[in-house]
């Protein structure tokens, strides 16, 4: 395996390098939960898109450049490196979209993809309900098929970007007599129809982005159902993988996250703090070649779908690890907060801590990891179940 860059990969790099000094946003951008701030994100996207950087990883068909593993990554790196803002359209741009474009017709592509790059439609994720976070087999969201037209009752919580989405893909059961993952269907929703009412929920770090969403006799076109019927549970696997899988840039913001540690590390730390910060900066090194070494198997065509739990369990342990470090060093002055946006959002090293305990969290718990990758890759006896 090389896992040294191209010439082409190099050139594509330095590309991305000039694009992004010269166009890249000057300053912070607001919160994109503020109307002045959501009007900030959508020029930014905009920019993107008119320069065909909205997606590369997409087809060429629907609007991407139809890039390779490979440049997706470097895309990711350099789109961290120069810190740029948060993708607005982040759920249907790296696991709703790509859903759709694997299990979708070619009709729903057409239909679907087009309005997540230009930012048209705003997407977000609906799986999770009170009740059924981890455990997605106790959803109990339900859509009735009646005609043409499925009726869905129930409500999903903790729903990302969700007091700006205009589209939910989500996770409904379609069959109240099946078990478990049996009788789930995976169906587009737009959340602009009658029934559906959006609930802001404020965050410890004083982002608002979540939502609960309600939903009471909303009326969805059954072609929003994406594969057959009672299948959902194979479709948002694939939501799944992608959602908790390699890239994304995560590995260039720990090594960002590591710098700032160092430099106050440097400043202030102890020797013993010293220390520990060469085995997070062991471990990050490690996390990195990690997902080389994975993009290197997507880009053949060898990965398996339980190494995206690998990758997530050892993300959010490094990150916390990281931040958990951070707030060591800095002892006391950690607890002074100086670091608020305009409406309130916690910005800088401390924001990043409590978001990466979240990550412990969000896509499946680590706990659920563990538990696949015990017992779908090492082979391990089942947790019992009572």
């Amino acid at each position: 395996m090389d896992l040294n860059f191209t010439p082409e990969q190099q050139a594509f790099r330095r590309e991305l390098q000039d694009w992004f000094a010269a166009n890249g946003p000057k300053g912070r951008l607001d919160s994109p939960y503020s109307e002045p701030g959501l009007s900030q994100h959508l020029e930014w996207e905009k920019a993107l898109f008119d320069a065909g950087y909205a997606a590369p990883g997409w087809p060429k068909e629907v609007g991407g450049m139809g890039a390779d593993a490979w440049d997706q990554l470097i895309y990711d790196e350099e789109y961290a490196r120069f810190r740029l803002p948060e993708r607005l359209n982040k759920m249907g741009l790296v696991h709703g979209g790509p859903t759709v474009e694997a299990h979708g017709t070619d009709e729903q592509k057409q239909r679907f993809l087009p309005g997540i790059l230009n930012c048209e439609d705003i997407w977000c994720q609906g799986f999770s309900e009170p009740g059924a976070g981890s455990d997605l087999a106790a959803i109990r969201t339900t859509g009735r098929i009646n005609g043409d037209t499925m009726v869905v009752d129930g409500q999903k919580i903790w729903t990302s970007q969700g007091i700006i989405a205009t589209t939910m893909f989500a996770l409904v059961r379609t069959d109240p007599t099946a078990k478990g993952h049996k009788g789930l269907t995976f169906v587009i929703i737009d959340l602009r129809s009658p029934g559906v009412e959006i609930r802001p929920l404020g965050q410890l770090h004083g982002n608002p982005g979540f939502a609960e969403v309600f939903f009471e006799n909303v009326e969805v076109p059954v072609e929003n159902v994406i594969g057959e019927v009672g299948d959902g549970w194979r479709v948002a696997g694939t939501s799944l993988q992608l959602e908790r899988g390699t890239g994304r840039g995560t590995h260039t913001r720990l090594e960002q996250a590591l710098v700032d540690l160092a430099r106050d590390t440097g400043e202030r730390g102890s020797e013993g703090q010293v220390e520990e910060l060469g085995r997070l900066a062991a471990w990050t090194f490690a996390y990195e070649q990690a997902t080389y070494a994975a993009t290197h198997e997507i880009a053949t065509g060898r990965t398996g779908p339980d190494v995206s739990s690998i990758q997530k369990m050892l993300y959010t342990q490094i990150h916390t690890a990281v931040h958990e470090q951070h707030l060591a060093v800095l002892g006391a002055d950690a607890e002074v907060m100086t670091d608020h946006g305009p409406d309130g959002e916690m910005f800088g090293m401390r924001r990043n801590y409590w978001h990466g305990r979240g990550a412990e969290i969000y896509a499946g718990s680590n706990e659920i990891q563990r538990n696949i990758i015990s017992e779908r890759m090492l082979g391990l006896p089942k947790e019992p179940r009572g």
